[in-house]
């Protein structure tokens, strides 16, 4: 490196004016000589430390002695030819793949074939067992639930060729025997066809020795259709002593909008040791779903937010899986988006869940029928008040309204806790009425229960049957969270002693006022219960 310093001396006066200090590196613009350069230091290591010699890393280890043989079960065709495949009848036979004889492991399986994730089963049994430890759609086992075809790729399952080429590497070890089944369901594809073509291999060790510490590979498949009113989903359910290394979910929806406000819940040996903040948040996602895949989670498959759309997520617990020692069970809510409560969906879900245990899992009930293969019945499980009258029902015999909007009586769409699903909804403006008929089959006195909805721009309403006030006004203002929560669960109201007579009687709603924070004069009647209490 050269350096220049410039010295400018001038003398004005009795002052002498010194201008120095340019100091420029010349080292990047001109050449220095060979003997000037700066020697640089020469890297090397700490001494190791002493001992054996041990190579890690998976890639280190790759050249390392391994300590097993390897081979392959597939369905080549001795006889030669392209056609390398099996055919898999379906008549419900159970048909075997592989049978592998021990001390091994299962280290990788590949399978494709024509048709969606829903028209196989894969069965596996483990030393000699009559039931199997693994059992589930070929999809669902693949990390893509709902019996659609969409690639994937995670560290233990990748999938691609559009979802057609299906591979996993769960570490699946046994000391006796193996033995690898295949079942067609009675899904709408393999209902027009005898069987079903099936290109597969399965490649396995071969130890020399039994596999001490041998903790027993498991995957079950579960459905729930429909989930129900105050119950969570179980997802996940075991006994043994073992640990839990991941979900596949799927999901239907019969509901409109966001459905995974529920929270998961994990508890293990008898103790609640997991409780999550959002059905989204546990797959390691946010803000709900979209198409992704990462090694450990992602959402292979997300039609949307509309009734019928379907979902798949999953969350494989690698690098955290979590021990138990007697029992775990995971549950999680079902929880749409404009219920303000839990568990109040009535969507579909399934589950293949995967653990490790040191026994070989007792039987469940076996995999005879999968429900999502049945045709989809997107109005399944709505449910009614008991004995009610739907308000959306009743004739409408009169209105009046100072509304400039919605002046007309109307029925009103709105999920999931309304009886019937609908309601009859009215927008007084600021002062309005709307009568109805409603029939009552014997005369008397009777205790009538109104369901009002509450929002935050309803008033308060008077109810008068046959011309006379009934009770007091009702308020049905209620402050929301101004979310998307806008029309809440209806609430019962009761008034007693209203004589009723035989045949159409007229109940009239007056909405004349409102609460002093309400942003209007609507009202809504989800239903009406009729209480005979005298004659």
């Amino acid at each position: 490196m050269k350096t220049l310093v410039l010295l400018i001396r001038a003398n004005r006066g009795n002052v002498t004016l010194v201008i120095a200090a340019l100091v420029l590196s010349f080292t990047a613009i001109c050449p220095a000589e060979e003997d000037s350069y700066t020697t640089l230091p020469k890297p090397q290591p700490v001494p190791p430390p002493p001992g054996i010699m041990q190579a890690s890393g998976p890639m280190a280890s790759l050249s390392a002695t391994q300590d097993y043989s390897a081979s392959r079960v597939s369905s080549y065709q001795p006889q030669g030819g392209p056609r390398d495949n099996v055919w898999v009848p379906t008549d419900g036979t159970e048909m075997t793949l592989a049978e592998i004889q021990g001390p091994g492991a299962v280290t990788h399986i590949w399978t494709t074939h024509r048709g969606g994730g829903r028209d196989l089963i894969l069965r596996a049994y483990w030393d000699g067992s009559d039931h199997p430890s693994v059992e589930a759609p070929l999809g669902d086992f693949f990390g893509v639930a709902m019996g659609v075809n969409a690639p994937m790729n995670s560290l233990p399952i990748q999938v691609s060729s559009e979802g057609r080429a299906r591979n996993c590497w769960w570490y699946m070890p046994f000391n006796k025997s193996a033995r690898v089944t295949v079942t067609a369901t009675r899904s709408e594809e393999n209902l027009n066809r005898s069987t079903v073509p099936l290109y597969f291999y399965i490649d396995y060790r071969v130890y020399d020795r039994p596999v001490e510490d041998l903790n027993y590979f498991h995957a079950r498949f579960r459905e729930t259709d429909l989930a129900l009113r105050g119950k969570p989903i179980t997802l996940a359910e075991m006994e043994g002593s073992g640990h839990f290394v991941g979900v596949v979910m799927g999901h239907r929806s019969r509901t409109p909008g966001w459905f995974g406000e529920g929270d998961d819940m994990i508890t293990v040996d008898g103790r609640l040791s997991f409780w999550g903040t959002g059905t989204e948040d546990y797959f390691c996602d946010a803000w709900g779903f979209r198409v992704f895949s990462n090694p450990y989670y992602g959402a292979p498959v997300m039609e949307g937010r509309e009734v019928g759309n379907r979902l798949s997520v999953y969350r494989f617990h690698i690098a955290d899986p979590i021990p138990f020692r007697k029992t775990f069970k995971f549950e999680i809510e079902h929880w749409p988006w404009i219920s303000p409560y839990p568990n109040t969906g009535r969507d579909y879900f399934s589950s293949t869940s995967f653990w490790y245990q040191s026994s070989i899992h007792k039987a469940w009930p076996r995999l005879e029928r999968i429900i999502s293969n049945e045709p989809w019945d997107e109005h399944k499980g709505r449910w009614h008040v008991e004995g009610a009258i739907e308000a959306e029902s009743l004739k409408v015999l009169a209105s009046q309204s100072t509304a400039e909007e919605n002046a007309q009586p109307y029925v009103q769409w709105e999920m999931p806790n309304l009886s019937g699903d609908h309601m009859l909804s009215f927008n007084a403006g600021d002062q309005g009425k709307l009568s109805v008929a409603v029939p009552v089959e014997k005369q008397g006195v009777y205790t009538v229960g109104i369901y009002y909805t509450r929002a935050h721009d309803f008033g308060k309403v008077q109810l008068r049957v046959n011309g006379r006030d009934v009770g007091e006004p009702v308020d049905t203002f209620l402050k929301t969270d101004d979310l998307s929560r806008p029309i809440w669960p209806p609430k019962r109201f009761d008034f007693a002693g209203a004589p009723l007579k035989q045949g159409e009687n007229v109940f009239e709603f007056a909405v004349e006022s409102k609460h002093k924070e309400s942003d209007g004069y609507r009202m809504a009647v989800d239903c009406l219960v009729l209480e005979k209490t005298g004659d």
